[in-house]
């Protein structure tokens, strides 16, 4: 926590904004500058600041490039239609001479909470920097070039006074629902109310905006993409029950299904999504007995996809099961569980019977070649090997404390689609390891290790030859306070 007279953080800010440079490198020694300004600031106000950041440095190194350097965007759904595959092309299993195996980044985020004593009010500010490629972006040789400056959080959360057990907050904020659904950050409305046993809320967030004023094609307000959200906890002695319901209306949002060629390029654009309503209902709970602990999560989807031509709007009808169970002996913690989502078999009858979450992280089972696990925003559906054709995972796991400071992991994952992709299913088997160690307060270095033994899946998508085996590991070193 900052304390000190203001005075000091204005001439930060005079001291920053004279310093040389071009106008992006101004613009971050100002932010920075401002961080600090409040921060100092906030105590002569007779409020509380606190300054709080995740500053993060990976590094990965695999056996086949192309499966590092793929990406995965959280605005897009994936879907079929008309025989259209509406995802990228899929990642080579196949080691090639040119591939790149090795990359490292550094990702920082800080953010500014500023408070009155009795917490009644609370705003924050949180920035991000990154994610930052050494040798490319910002992180070139002399590190002089512009980076960019991410708006992660802006909001207020205030109790209302009428009614204390209620709290509203206002902006871009972390969403806080369901990790398989719907766990990253949106601008919008939430009340929150707790009282008892029980915790309510509703939300409204705003998905994007089209400028009804720019002409053909968005002269209607409707076309904006939103998301109603409701959702209640019940908590007893040993775990807790949460009932959800999402819906989105996502309008013209230009989405596009395509088919490849054979060297990647596309040969049809396919059809424009035009309007996209779905509703997602879910129930999760976790509960514990002893050393013995399960979580469950049950979600139901449906809705309806329009597009650019009538004879192309498609249904939704899908659904997620997942469920683990984790024993606890002295230090050593026994994991089991389960994920299964049904995929499209047929992309011309007019149904979409995948699964499509919201935004979740890649990270949250743990697999390092198939799900990037130490990403830090990457989404799990949009995984682009496994298009729109469902998943069902069976892993299990074992994590040893060695003492205070460390600790030891391992994990074992059957990756399969639901639904075959050429003739099969079985993406491979994945055997993971990984060790933890906190170095002090608030620093930790990890290190993880994945070899996927390549399935029949991923075989036929090698002409005349086998998919080989890919072994990828990733490191990182973290600050957090």
């Amino acid at each position: 926590m900052w304390s000190g007279p203001g005075c000091f953080g204005s001439m930060f800010i005079f001291i920053f904004s004279k310093m040389e440079g071009d106008r992006p490198v101004k613009q971050m020694k100002l932010v920075l500058a401002i961080f600090i300004a409040l921060a100092m600031a906030a105590p002569a106000l007779a409020f509380n600041a606190e300054w709080h950041g995740d500053f993060n440095h990976r590094a990965s190194y695999s056996t086949q490039g192309d499966w590092s350097k793929r990406t995965s965007k959280d605005n897009k759904s994936y879907f079929g239609i008309d025989g259209y595959t509406n995802a990228d092309s899929v990642p080579s299993p196949k080691k090639n001479k040119d591939d790149a195996d090795m990359f490292a980044e550094v990702k920082y985020r800080t953010h500014l909470v500023v408070s009155d004593d009795e917490k009644k009010v609370k705003a924050v500010l949180g920035l991000e920097i990154g994610s930052e490629k050494f040798g490319s972006g910002a992180a070139v040789n002399g590190g002089d070039k512009t980076g960019e400056i991410e708006l992660r959080w802006a909001y207020t959360d205030i109790q209302l006074p009428f009614d204390p057990a209620s709290r509203v907050s206002v902006g871009l904020q972390p969403v806080g629902y369901n990790m398989l659904l719907w766990s990253d950050n949106a601008a919008g409305v939430k009340w929150t109310r707790a009282e008892g046993a029980w915790k309510y809320s509703l939300g409204w967030w705003r998905t994007d905006w089209d400028d009804i004023n720019s002409g053909a094609g968005n002269s209607d307000s409707s076309e904006n993409g939103e998301i109603y959200s409701a959702d209640a906890t019940y908590k007893f002695d040993n775990g807790a029950v949460n009932a959800f319901a999402h819906f989105r209306n996502q309008g013209d949002d230009q989405f596009v299904g395509r088919t490849y060629l054979a060297d990647g390029t596309v040969d049809d654009p396919g059809v424009t999504v035009t309007r996209d309503s779905t509703l997602w209902l879910g129930l999760s709970g976790n509960a514990s007995w002893g050393d013995l602990s399960a979580m469950g999560t049950a979600i139901y989807q449906t809705g309806e996809v329009k597009t650019d031509s009538a004879t192309d709007d498609l249904d939704r009808q899908s659904y997620l099961l997942h469920a683990q169970a984790d024993y606890k002996v002295d230090k050593t913690t026994y994991t089991l569980g389960g994920l299964f989502t049904p995929g499209d078999d047929n992309d011309s009858d007019g149904d979409l019977d995948n699964f499509d979450h919201i935004d979740i992280s890649t990270s949250v089972l743990g697999s390092v070649i198939i799900f990037d696990n130490y990403a830090d925003d990457n989404s799990f559906s949009q995984a682009t090997y496994v298009f729109d054709k469902g998943y069902k995972i069976i892993y299990g796991g074992v994590a040893h404390k060695l003492n205070a400071k460390t600790k030891v992991w391992g994990k074992y994952f059957w990756h399969n689609t639901e639904e075959d992709i050429a003739g099969e299913d079985e993406i491979g088997h994945e055997f993971v390891a990984g060790v933890s160690y906190t170095i002090m307060k608030g620093l930790t270095a990890d290190i993880n290790a994945g070899y996927l033994i390549a399935g029949d899946l991923l075989d036929e998508l090698v002409t005349g030859d086998d998919a080989d085996d890919i072994f990828r590991t990733d490191a990182r070193l973290r600050f957090k306070f």
